[in-house]
This record gives structure tokens, C-alpha cells and sequence, in this order.
């Protein structure tokens, strides 16, 4: 059963306040110029402004949190200093919601809303995405970031939205668990195992088990080569799916991007399951959507093969390889050479603060970022 429909039928919010859920037809993109080298983070000071263009930085992913202070204040007064100053120097401007920043107040009203594993362990790295309150609350403070930005007049400054689900704003739960036994992950999977099985004898037969009724069945504590795990992890993936499109929808509501981004890392084969990290299934979907352009994934040695990366860049979608946000000079060379070998078309250079001080004059770290950025776009693998 779709989780979206989970959500209304509870009746614990009234989601259509925020949220249109009807499908819409993937539309034509409009031609772009690539994207290649993308920078993210609050910058910190104007000049670094100017440093990243001077770098060869094409892109810079602006965070904007959708969650409100207890007194229910947003602050979005970033967009208003480095939307004008990215689009002065030329950079591309990417609003990225920072969806994953929950703060203290809501954990301390809504104890419940933190994901749970089945050894009782409590994450904090993101709201559980079955809860209807972390629901209200990101699609409210959607609506605030792109009611602001119209109201002052920036909308016009924004090139591209990077909607963050998960961890860390990826599509993904944290690793090395399943993260699906609060009490709404346990409600939304006894839903949709209700509509994948017309009754419990079904699900007994399919599954080999005995149980007496849905509400008894718990998801597993740990991967198994089974049905019932692979019923639960398409319930898992299926989740995360959902929430990308309704949010994003929340988005297409109010403004059309001309590009959409999307964090999607992979992950060694063995952790794939728990955090359901599966790039070519999400991007697959929400490209159908019209709503996927690109993605930023992982380069880190282990996780991922060149035809997996591959696969992303014949759906469309461009690819960005990243590892590591506050890179040394070492790791940054490393993770560019690992991105070009991956066949990406571009690098994640991390945060601008790493870079350069706060009058955009480059450190060591900068000076080889900038190199990097010369031999990529001289077609030589860097070097």
C-alpha cells in the first residue's frame, strides 16, 4: 500500500494543505549546460563568493533548513546575501533543503518521531520518514523557503532544487540497521503488507510462516536470503521513493526548477539493504517525473562500479562523484581521479570554507581543487 495514502488514511494530518499528490508527466528538460565541478554549504563570507568562480566552480548548493525554531521563525536570510552574488559571478544556484537538520524542540515534543532499530537504538540523523508530524512539518517549511524566496524577489536567482530525504539529505537510512521500528514505520508497514497480501493465510503461505494477524509481524532485525525480507525491503526502498516524490512535488507546486538534484550515494553491497541505497531505482522513477537531472554520488572505492555509474548517465542523468566535504589536499586529488575512473561527469569539491579563508584566497586545498578543475575541463585525468 502506497505510503502516501498510509498517511492520509491515519488522519493525522491533512496533507493536501501542502501537497498536490497527483502524478504529472515527466516534461521536456530544457538544454543546460553541464554541470561539473559543485560546491555546498552556508560560504560563510561573501569573497568566497568570487574565490569559487575564480576556481572554475560552476555550481554552489545553498542549504535552506525547512524547519522552524520553536516559536515557529524561519530563517532563510542566506538566500537573500549569496543568491544575488552567486548569479553576479555566474555560478549556478542550487537551493538545497536541508531536510535532515531536525531540531532539538521537535525531538522533545515528538519523542517518537526518531527512527528506531530493532535493538531499541534511537537515530537522530533524520525524522522518521513514516511520521506524519516530520511530514507537516518539511512540507510547512517548503512552503515557507519558496513563499520567501517569491516575496523577495529571488525566485528568478534560482537555478536548480535539491530536495534531502534521508540521512544526511540522501536517499537513504543510516547503515549497519533497519530503521523502520517506530511505532509509524511499524503502522505504514502493516499497511502495505495488508495491501500486498488479501490476507493473512496469503501472506503465511508466500512467507512460510504462521501468524495469527498482520499487526504481529515485525520487519527483520537483520538481512536475511528470504521472502519476507525481500517483502520488507521493497516496502523499505518504497518509502524512501515516496517521500522524494510527495516532497518534491511540494516543490513543483510553487516553482519549476530547471535542474533537480538529487544526493544519492552507493554503498558496499553488504550495507546496500539497511540503507537502502539503490541510485538507479530512485532516479529511474523521479526522472519519469521530470524531476531528476542530477545526482550526487559516492566514489568511494568499494561501493560502486563504473557500469552502475554508468547506468545513472544512460537514464539522463548526470553524474557528480563525491566522498568527502572537507577534503585534504591528498583525498581531494584521490577522489577526482576516482570520479573520472567512474566515468562521472563531474566532482563534488566540498565546502567552500575548506577551500579558501574568509577573503577567497585559496589554501593548499584550493590551489590543487583548482588545478583538478584546469585538467578535467583539458580532457586529462587529474593528476
Amino acid at each position: 500500500m502506497k505510503r502516501r495514502e498510509f498517511l492520509v488514511r491515519i488522519g493525522q494530518v491533512l496533507i493536501g494543505d501542502y501537497v498536490d499528490f497527483s502524478r504529472k508527466p515527466a516534461k521536456a528538460l530544457k538544454s543546460m549546460q553541464p554541470i561539473q565541478f559543485v560546491s555546498w554549504g552556508g560560504i560563510g563570507s561573501p569573497d568566497r563568493v568570487k574565490g569559487a568562480a575564480s576556481l572554475g566552480i560552476d555550481t554552489h548548493r545553498l542549504p535552506l533548513s525547512p524547519w522552524s525554531n520553536e516559536q515557529g521563525e524561519y530563517d532563510f536570510h542566506a538566500a537573500d546575501i549569496y543568491l544575488p552574488l552567486l548569479k553576479r559571478v555566474g555560478l549556478r544556484a542550487i537551493v538545497s533543503i536541508f531536510s535532515h537538520g531536525v531540531p532539538d524542540w521537535f525531538w522533545q515534543r515528538y519523542p517518537d518521531t526518531k527512527p528506531r532499530n530493532a535493538q531499541g537504538e534511537y537515530g537522530t540523523w533524520a525524522g522518521s520518514i513514516w511520521s506524519p508530524q516530520v511530514h507537516t512539518e518539511v512540507l510547512k517549511g517548503i512552503k515557507e523557503i519558496f513563499t520567501y524566496l517569491s516575496r523577495r524577489g529571488l525566485l528568478d536567482l534560482v537555478d536548480g532544487v535539491e530536495v534531502g530525504v534521508g540521512m544526511e539529505g540522501q536517499l537513504s537510512y543510516l547503515w549497519g540497521s533497519f530503521w523502520a521500528f517506530d511505532p509509524y514505520a511499524l503502522m505504514a508497514y502493516h499497511y502495505f503488507l495488508r495491501g500486498r497480501f488479501s490476507s493473512i493465510h496469503h501472506l503465511n503461505t508466500a512467507w512460510g510462516t504462521h501468524y495469527a494477524e498482520f499487526g504481529d509481524i515485525f520487519p527483520p532485525s537483520h538481512y536475511q536470503q528470504t521472502v519476507a525480507c525481500h517483502t520488507f525491503l521493497d516496502f523499505y526502498r518504497q518509502s524512501i521513493l515516496e517521500t522524494a516524490e510527495e516532497w518534491s512535488e511540494a516543490v513543483a507546486t510553487r516553482v519549476q526548477p530547471k535542474i533537480w538534484v538529487w544526493l544519492s550515494h552507493f554503498i558496499a553491497p553488504d550495507q546496500r539493504p539497511y540503507a537502502a541505497r539503490y541510485p538507479e531505482y530512485y532516479l529511474s522513477h523521479l526522472r519519469q517525473l521530470g524531476r531528476a537531472d542530477v545526482a550526487i554520488v559516492s566514489v568511494v572505492p568499494g561501493w560502486q562500479t563504473r557500469p552502475e555509474v554508468e547506468n545513472l548517465r544512460k537514464l539522463g542523468v548526470q553524474t557528480i562523484g563525491e566522498w568527502d566535504i572537507t577534503p585534504t589536499p591528498q583525498r581531494q586529488l584521490q577522489q577526482a581521479q576516482l570520479a573520472w575512473d567512474l566515468g562521472c561527469n563531474g566532482l563534488f569539491v566540498g565546502v567552500l570554507e575548506n577551500l579558501m579563508d574568509d577573503q577567497g584566497r585559496l589554501n593548499e586545498v584550493g590551489s590543487i581543487t583548482k588545478r583538478i578543475i584546469k585538467q578535467w575541463k583539458n580532457g586529462k585525468r587529474p593528476a
